[in-house]
Protein backbone atom coordinates (compact mmCIF):
# COMPACT_ATOMS: atom_id res chain seq x y z
CA UNK A 1 0.00 0.00 0.00
CA UNK A 2 1.22 3.49 -0.86
CA UNK A 3 2.38 5.72 2.00
CA UNK A 4 0.39 8.74 0.80
CA UNK A 5 1.81 11.03 3.50
CA UNK A 6 5.41 10.31 2.44
CA UNK A 7 4.61 10.60 -1.28
CA UNK A 8 2.93 13.93 -0.55
CA UNK A 9 6.19 15.14 1.05
CA UNK A 10 8.19 13.85 -1.93
CA UNK A 11 6.03 15.59 -4.48
CA UNK A 12 5.90 18.82 -2.49
CA UNK A 13 9.70 18.73 -2.52
CA UNK A 14 9.76 18.09 -6.28
CA UNK A 15 7.08 20.67 -7.12
CA UNK A 16 9.31 23.74 -7.19
CA UNK A 17 11.84 24.62 -9.89
CA UNK A 18 14.37 25.98 -7.38
CA UNK A 19 14.19 22.80 -5.30
CA UNK A 20 14.68 20.68 -8.41
CA UNK A 21 17.71 22.80 -9.29
CA UNK A 22 19.09 22.28 -5.76
CA UNK A 23 18.65 18.52 -6.16
CA UNK A 24 20.42 18.67 -9.50
CA UNK A 25 23.30 20.62 -7.94
CA UNK A 26 23.56 18.11 -5.08
CA UNK A 27 23.63 15.22 -7.53
CA UNK A 28 27.15 16.44 -8.35
CA UNK A 29 28.29 16.26 -4.73
CA UNK A 30 28.02 17.90 -1.33
CA UNK A 31 27.48 21.64 -1.03
CA UNK A 32 27.04 24.26 1.68
CA UNK A 33 24.13 26.70 1.82
CA UNK A 34 26.51 29.45 0.70
CA UNK A 35 27.59 27.46 -2.36
CA UNK A 36 23.99 26.68 -3.29
CA UNK A 37 23.01 30.33 -2.76
CA UNK A 38 25.83 31.50 -5.04
CA UNK A 39 24.84 29.05 -7.80
CA UNK A 40 21.13 29.89 -7.66
CA UNK A 41 21.44 33.64 -7.10
CA UNK A 42 18.76 33.47 -4.40
CA UNK A 43 18.81 34.92 -0.91
CA UNK A 44 20.17 32.65 1.83
CA UNK A 45 16.85 32.52 3.77
CA UNK A 46 15.05 31.44 0.58
CA UNK A 47 17.57 28.64 -0.04
CA UNK A 48 17.32 27.58 3.61
CA UNK A 49 13.51 27.35 3.31
CA UNK A 50 13.85 25.17 0.20
CA UNK A 51 16.40 22.96 1.96
CA UNK A 52 14.03 22.57 4.93
CA UNK A 53 11.32 21.23 2.61
CA UNK A 54 13.83 18.88 0.95
CA UNK A 55 14.97 17.65 4.39
CA UNK A 56 11.35 17.10 5.50
CA UNK A 57 10.89 14.85 2.47
CA UNK A 58 14.17 13.10 3.34
CA UNK A 59 15.60 13.67 -0.14
CA UNK A 60 18.62 15.54 1.21
CA UNK A 61 20.93 14.81 4.14
CA UNK A 62 22.67 17.45 6.17
CA UNK A 63 25.64 17.32 8.49
CA UNK A 64 27.42 19.96 10.49
CA UNK A 65 31.09 20.63 9.98
CA UNK A 66 32.11 23.42 12.36
CA UNK A 67 30.02 26.47 11.47
CA UNK A 68 29.01 25.04 8.07
CA UNK A 69 26.11 22.74 7.25
CA UNK A 70 26.92 20.42 4.36
CA UNK A 71 24.06 19.08 2.22
CA UNK A 72 24.00 15.97 0.06
CA UNK A 73 21.45 14.16 -2.08
CA UNK A 74 19.77 11.16 -0.46
CA UNK A 75 19.92 8.97 -3.57
CA UNK A 76 18.26 6.04 -1.84
CA UNK A 77 15.18 8.11 -0.91
CA UNK A 78 14.88 9.51 -4.45
CA UNK A 79 15.13 5.99 -5.88
CA UNK A 80 12.54 4.67 -3.42
CA UNK A 81 10.23 7.55 -4.32
CA UNK A 82 10.46 7.02 -8.06
CA UNK A 83 10.28 3.23 -8.14
CA UNK A 84 7.82 2.99 -5.24
CA UNK A 85 5.38 5.41 -6.82
CA UNK A 86 5.51 3.58 -10.15
CA UNK A 87 5.14 0.20 -8.42
CA UNK A 88 2.07 1.24 -6.44
CA UNK A 89 0.40 2.46 -9.63
CA UNK A 90 1.56 -0.62 -11.53
CA UNK A 91 3.43 1.54 -14.06
CA UNK A 92 6.74 0.34 -15.48
CA UNK A 93 9.33 3.12 -15.00
CA UNK A 94 11.54 3.97 -17.95
CA UNK A 95 15.17 4.55 -17.04
CA UNK A 96 17.31 6.28 -19.66
CA UNK A 97 15.09 5.07 -22.47
CA UNK A 98 14.86 1.46 -21.20
CA UNK A 99 12.39 -0.35 -19.03
CA UNK A 100 13.49 -1.46 -15.60
CA UNK A 101 14.61 -5.11 -15.57
CA UNK A 102 11.90 -7.49 -14.38
CA UNK A 103 12.46 -9.13 -10.99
Amino acid sequence: MMDTKQFSRYFKAFSDQSRLTILQLLSGGEMTVGEITAKLGLAQPTVSRHLAILRAADVVHDRREGQQVIYSLNRKAVSICCTGFCDCLKVEPVLRGKSRPKK
